[in-house]
């Protein structure tokens, strides 16, 4: 494990479901800043096939997941440890070499009753909320957010995005400071082929959009029209900026996939047609 990155720990019993997602969830949306791991006080020896497809349905993968025993990890130093179920938390309840001890009662998804569609959707909802408990863990981790300039967050959160744009041929152009007003906006793009991911910061503040030929639309204004803008995780709100490119990336694996590819154009293009139009029509009252 990198010394640069915050080490944690998910403990559960069997190490079959509700630590995996959490420690695939934690290395997904803030790899760049910690090392996840995770276990079993009793190992159950598999990872359940519904957290893996609870995963999967977020657009990654657990290729390389195993069920493992917590004892690997007895001798081994933590900055944090979190035990995501009651039954680990009395098998567990102090860590050697942990700095702190975190407990999260999580009702395990695979006793859900009723059938497996009843399962599934105990699993995404564990999933979910796995999320959030994981995005609060890291506004409360200690850690300090320096003040950067416009065009340095860019070039940063850029780096962020990057992984989920190479694959399709995207590439940055780098960041540049354009002028409006008194005040300057740093602006670039992931272009490929008439294509294009623009960014703006203004005042630490991420805007991203998709650009297709002339025709463009912001990015929660494409969520909405693929019918996701209630999964979307851009921009959130967080003390750190570089968070809403972390949830802009994941948003990009997750529902991006027809820009991207540009399979989906058409329908782009009808999208950000009825967005300008509607932009142009008349003003409506309240």
């Amino acid at each position: 494990m990198t010394t640069s990155k915050k080490t944690i720990l998910f403990l559960c019993t069997g190490n079959a479901a509700r630590s995996q997602m959490s420690e695939a969830l934690a290395r997904i949306d803030y790899g760049d800043l910690i090392e996840p791991v995770s276990a079993g006080s009793r190992p159950a020896g598999f990872v359940h096939p519904l957290a893996i497809r609870a995963i999967e349905e977020l657009g990654f993968t657990m290729d390389q997941t195993y069920s493992k025993s917590a004892e690997e990890f007895r001798k081994q130093a933590f900055d944090l440890v979190v035990t995501v179920c009651d039954s680990a938390a009395a098998d567990c309840p102090t860590w050697p070499g942990a700095k702190h001890l975190v407990h999260w009662s999580i009702e395990d998804p695979s006793f859900e009753p009723g059938g497996e569609e009843k399962r599934w959707a105990a699993f995404r909802a564990t999933r979910d909320e796995l999320r959030k408990r994981i995005d609060a863990l890291m506004e409360v981790l200690r850690r300090t957010h320096p003040h950067r300039a416009d065009a340095d967050l860019l070039e940063r959160g850029a780096k962020l995005v990057a992984d989920a744009l190479r694959p399709h041929g995207f590439k940055f152009g780098g960041a540049r400071v354009e002028k409006s007003g008194s005040r300057g906006i740093a602006t670039g793009a992931f272009e490929r082929r008439g294509r294009a991911l623009d960014l703006q910061v203004r005042s630490g503040v991420c805007v991203a959009a998709y650009r297709a030929g002339e025709r463009r639309l912001l990015h929660p204004e494409y969520m909405e029209g693929l019918g996701v803008a209630e999964k979307m995780r851009f921009p959130g709100l967080s003390r750190d900026p570089l968070n809403a490119f972390r949830r802009l990336r994941t948003d990009l694996v997750g529902f991006a996939g027809p820009f991207l590819t540009g399979k989906g154009l058409k329908a782009f293009q009808t999208l950000a047609d009825r967005a300008a139009n509607r932009d142009s029509g008349p003003a409506r009252s309240a």
